[in-house]
């Protein structure tokens, strides 16, 4: 093989070329359409507190570790054949986490053991970053150490049984979710790439809105299309366009540069939209089987979508549209004490006033 098929790491930031997502980015991406299927299926099959809890435990460091793949090829990515073997072996860890999330009461040491294998991959690829490029090296050795301690917890929970192995987890994602943040002051010289990262983020929005759609279709399959199943399934549809206008409408990339707490704290809102939508998604499905319920299902998740989007406009210093997005949650909040049938359309006024508000704002003096 010639040497530009084995390269190490280097550093990717400052290279004056339009970066875009690879080929090996997309495939990785593939197999978490798979992963937020599944978890997707695990609320769907109730909304009791027990479902609510497993999947959000579960969600965090799945997302977390499509994450962390995205945060070192930002940085380092050379697409050799080096990174390619360290990227594709995370992909079956990742398939074997996404079969385990549906039983994970009995596959809970096989998710521990995936999990911690995707995370040993990636360790070792930030140790070989440090190694060949001086200037990550204290980046780099911090991130090792942060992720390494978390890794160990991980494969130490299998020495204990359920419900206790999910304590040991609960200590070891917050280890690992906090380890960029405490590594902060040593990522001034290596600030993200920003065409890069919001794109991958952006991809991976696309990827939870999918997921409303095929909830929507799994609720129409499964249930008689009447008018009203009809009215709901096309409603949910819609507001997920709307979370989708109102999201790719405002691509701030200068947001990830701003400042480090600016821009962490837009890299992070992501965990918790991609939550909202999903879970938004699954209450659909579950309005159309039962839609004289009321809609706190539908409700709770387009408010928490709905305050994340202030969150992200916040941190762009655009605090009218914040506010905007703010009282929309707080509204969609409200709302979601009503019927099915009487939340949905206010939850689709409030989304697609926001839109044609930005539509507004966007045009320029003088426009007919």
């Amino acid at each position: 093989m010639t040497s530009r098929q084995w390269q190490p790491p280097r550093l990717r930031l400052f290279e004056d070329t339009h970066r875009r997502a690879t080929w090996l980015e997309l495939l990785y991406d593939l197999v978490f359409v798979v992963a937020v299927a599944e978890l997707a299926a695990v609320l769907a099959e109730g909304a009791d507190l027990g479902r609510i809890l497993t999947f959000v435990g579960l969600f965090v460091p799945v997302w977390w570790a499509w994450a962390g793949y995205v945060f070192y090829a930002n940085r380092f990515d050379t697409d050799d054949v080096s990174h390619r073997l360290l990227a594709l072996p995370q992909i079956l860890a990742v398939a074997t986490m996404a079969a385990s999330v549906g039983d994970i009461e009995q596959r809970s040491g096989l998710f521990a053991i995936a999990y911690a294998v995707a995370r040993i991959l990636l360790i070792v690829g930030y140790a070989r970053a440090g190694r060949h490029v001086p200037e990550a090296r204290p980046l780099a050795v911090r991130y090792v150490a942060g992720f390494a301690v978390a890794a160990a917890i991980w494969l130490a929970s299998l020495a204990v049984e359920p419900p206790l192995r999910y304590a040991f987890w609960a200590v070891a994602i917050v280890i690992d979710l906090a380890t960029p943040l405490l590594a902060r002051r040593y990522q001034d010289r290596l600030p993200p790439q920003s065409e890069h990262l919001p794109e991958r983020f952006g991809l991976f929005v696309v990827i939870v809105l999918g997921e409303v759609v095929a909830a929507v279709v799994v609720g129409l399959k499964g249930h008689d299309v009447t008018p009203g199943t009809l009215a709901i399934a096309l409603a949910g549809v819609a507001i997920a366009m709307g979370f989708w206008w109102l999201y790719f409408g405002h691509m701030d990339e200068s947001v990830v540069l701003r400042t480090k707490l600016a821009g962490q704290v837009w890299v992070y809102s992501h965990l918790p939209l991609s939550l909202g939508l999903v879970a938004f998604g699954i209450g659909i499905e579950h309005a159309i089987a039962h839609p004289a319920t009321t809609s706190w299902s539908v409700g709770v998740p387009a408010a928490l979508v709905f305050a994340v989007l202030g969150v992200q406009h916040l941190c762009s210093l655009d605090r009218r549209a914040a506010a905007i997005r703010l009282g929309a949650a707080v509204l969609a909040l409200v709302t979601s004490g009503l019927p099915t049938a009487a939340a949905l359309p206010l939850i689709l006024v409030y989304a697609a006033a926001q839109v044609a508000y930005d539509l507004l704002r966007s045009q320029p003096e003088g426009a007919a």
